[in-house]
């Protein structure tokens, strides 16, 4: 898919991958896709692994730990970051860092580290001895559900240039839908509080409602008072677009 065809928010991501820029935050309502397009959106031969930032994670999370075998014996599992720094060999792979306002202490300076520009970034791995810096290509798009980017801690937003705010969810995530719920789902998923839904909750909706009517599908997805707003004005689209 071509920027031009995208809403602007994902033309201004298309746009700084395409001019070079590896260091990327998406900002936002959540269930907008910004996972799904951080995943996927301009992602070279090495693919792309994901580090989802919680409370209690550890640095096993991002660049490792070691691991018992069935043997009794232990070996070293990369994490994450390390993963996405080796890539395939030949080019470094895409790091997705989901809900990175979570991440704090010591996975935080991990953090710092890893999103780190490509001549300061290291790391001595434990097993091997080996001192391992990002493969060429190696890229970082770290996503939140912050509405403001400022409100990350500030040596990790320094760490990124380009910082898009994601108000309108993408076209490729929103195409998984039936088509009956795409025009719904665009306009609900960025709409400002409380009238917003998430994509998520249109997904749950469109698997409900193939076991239960659609009233309760709605209720179950969307909530009780938010559902029935939602069922309503599905029917009044299915009723239109019937004519």
């Amino acid at each position: 898919m071509t920027s031009g065809a995208l809403p602007e928010c994902w033309s201004d991501f298309v746009d700084a991958l395409d001019a070079g820029i590896d260091r990327v935050v998406l900002y936002g309502p959540s269930g907008t896709g910004k996972t799904y397009a951080a995943l996927r959106v301009g992602v070279g031969p090495a693919g792309a692994h994901r580090l989802v930032c919680t409370e209690d994670m550890t640095a096993a999370d991002v660049t490792g730990c070691w691991m018992p075998t069935a043997s009794g014996q232990f070996e070293w599992l990369d994490g994450a970051a390390v993963r996405a720094w080796r890539g395939d060999g030949t080019s470094g792979a895409r790091l997705v860092v989901d809900e990175a306002d979570r991440a704090a202490g010591d996975v935080l300076a991990l953090l710092l580290a890893v999103c780190d520009t490509d001549g300061s970034a290291r790391f001595d791995h434990p097993a091997t001895g080996e001192v391992i810096t990002p493969m060429p290509g190696f890229s970082v798009v770290l996503t939140t559900n912050l509405e403001h980017p400022e409100e990350l801690p500030a040596a990790l937003r320094d760490r990124f240039p380009v910082a898009i705010e994601i108000d309108a969810p993408h076209p490729e995530a929103v195409a998984l839908l039936p088509e009956d719920l795409r025009d719904a789902a665009v306009a609900i998923a960025a709409a400002p509080l409380p009238r917003r839904a998430s994509l998520r909750a249109f997904f749950a909706y469109a698997r409900l409602r193939e076991s239960v009517e659609p009233d309760r599908a709605a209720r179950l997805a969307f909530g009780t008072a938010r559902g029935r707003e939602i069922a309503d004005a599905l029917a009044i689209d299915a009723a239109e677009a019937a004519r």
